[in-house]
């Protein structure tokens, strides 16, 4: 858990976290853009929160003790299958996502990658590379937060 400026001050399940708006907690999103423009994955359909949603290419939550670039790094490689640097990742923004039942303290990376990526079942339920500024429907609550707030302060993030 963290306090509103970002520090670590505790620890709480999965559980708790996810049905109290007050245990704020880290979480990555990364954005992967490909040669042929923005990939996309489809949440699984087992996942408890925003399932068969489209989100960033790369979302989880930062593990106790793990900074966001590590965290990030990880989440690329059990989603996606793929390895990349601490150095690969341009960190764009850091967001308080609201999101009603949770909030999550979540930073922002880009990747450029061209892959090969891996779908990693059940986790995803699909991957799709989009043209650049085109996004998929539905877009989970946090993809849609974070896509707002991404265009209104960092133009082009997707492009």
């Amino acid at each position: 858990m963290l306090d509103s400026d970002g520090r670590e001050i505790g620890s709480a399940s999965r559980a708790a976290c996810h049905s109290d708006a007050s245990l704020i907690h880290p979480s990555v999103h990364v954005v992967v853009m490909t040669g042929s423009g923005c990939l996309w994955q489809l949440r699984g359909y087992g996942k408890d929160s925003a399932p068969g949603h489209w989100d960033h290419a790369c979302s989880g939550h930062v593990g106790l003790g793990e900074d966001a670039r590590s965290a990030a790094v990880r989440e690329l490689a059990e989603e996606l299958g793929i390895a990349v640097g601490d150095s690969a990742l341009d960190q764009v923004d850091r967001v308080l996502c609201e999101l009603g039942n949770e909030t999550e303290l979540t930073t922002v990376f880009r990747l450029e990658h061209d892959g090969p990526f891996t779908l990693q079942l059940p986790e995803l339920a699909g991957l799709a590379v989009l043209p650049r500024g085109r996004r998929p429907d539905p877009l989970s609550p946090s993809a849609l937060l974070l896509s707002a707030r991404l265009d209104a302060e960092h133009p082009g993030w997707d492009r």
